[in-house]
């Protein structure tokens, strides 16, 4: 069992349920948040995380577990967390029953154990569960992503950290891509007139095109970055680049990839930037 979850709302219930359920996670939910029950089911089920309310009653679980627990608090219940911190429990959610950014908080918090508890390090380490790491930094699978210039750098100091057995990576770059020979699993492209391995020239915007789709194609679980559409802009129309990402991100939707595209907004008018984000969720860091 990975998951066990105990609250009585029917709602935060259903919610968790679909959440873990989406990130192909092994769930069982009750209503019974009884210490005695909790204690009983988790002897029973094994589960690596325990998520759940908390009361006053079962406090001591949250503390005590040697599960890895988290505990759910409401937004009314803010006032509940100096106590909560006074009784020794650290992991826990502020969250409502609709359960928004869920999935980026749990797994934030899982990744935060993963080095000092060697149960969640296995957990995340296995192949169906290592895959969700992404949510933890704002992005999910099968969506494209646009950010700015000055969110460069904090998209390439985490692609190390997203990086999993099971995650690949395609980079297209106008500099020259030396910080990223030693990220793994990754095809790094540098988009240049200057012929050789691993180049494409900015011209041949077909061939980067094609290159990035069969990589989607290939890869069960692919992340594209692009930082060169303004080096592209110079060598072909703006209309012809917006097809072929475009085109793209039809592969991201299709195969559950994840594109994630720099540019200097100034390049562009407010339409062309409109048009740019039309199939892209903007992406502010975390």
């Amino acid at each position: 069992m990975d998951v066990l979850c105990f609250h009585r709302d029917a709602d935060y219930r259903k919610n968790l349920r679909d959440n873990m359920k989406s990130m192909g996670l092994e769930c069982e939910c009750y209503e019974d948040i009884s210490l005695q029950f909790m204690e009983k089911m988790c002897e029973e089920k094994k589960p690596y995380v325990v998520v759940g309310e908390i009361t006053a009653d079962n406090i001591q679980f949250y503390r005590d577990s040697e599960f890895f627990t988290i505990a759910l608090l409401r937004p009314a219940d803010r006032a509940y967390v100096s106590k909560l911190k006074d009784k020794g429990c650290k992991n826990y959610l502020i969250i409502d029953s609709s359960m928004t950014n869920f999935k980026q908080l749990f797994m934030r918090m899982l990744l935060s154990a993963e080095k000092k508890d060697p149960k969640i390090r296995q957990f995340l380490n296995e192949d169906r569960i290592a895959k969700n790491v992404v949510y933890a930094y704002g992005f999910s699978w099968g969506k494209s992503y646009i950010t700015g210039l000055e969110m460069k750098d904090r998209v390439f100091s985490i692609l190390p950290e997203m990086a999993r057995d099971n995650i690949h990576f395609f980079i297209a770059v106008r500099e020259k891509p030396n910080t990223f020979y030693k990220l793994p699993n990754s095809r790094i492209v540098w988009v240049t007139d200057i012929v050789g391995k691993d180049r494409i020239k900015p011209h041949n915007l077909t061939i980067l095109t094609d290159s990035i789709i069969r990589f989607i194609e290939d890869k069960k679980s692919a992340i594209v970055v692009m930082d060169c559409v303004e080096y592209l802009l110079l060598y072909n129309d703006f209309i012809n680049i917006l097809r072929n990402l475009e085109l793209i991100n039809s592969y991201v939707m299709e195969f559950g990839a994840i594109l994630i595209i720099i540019v200097d907004n100034n390049a562009y008018t407010l339409k062309e930037y409109s048009l740019l984000r039309r199939y892209a969720m903007e992406w502010k860091g975390v």
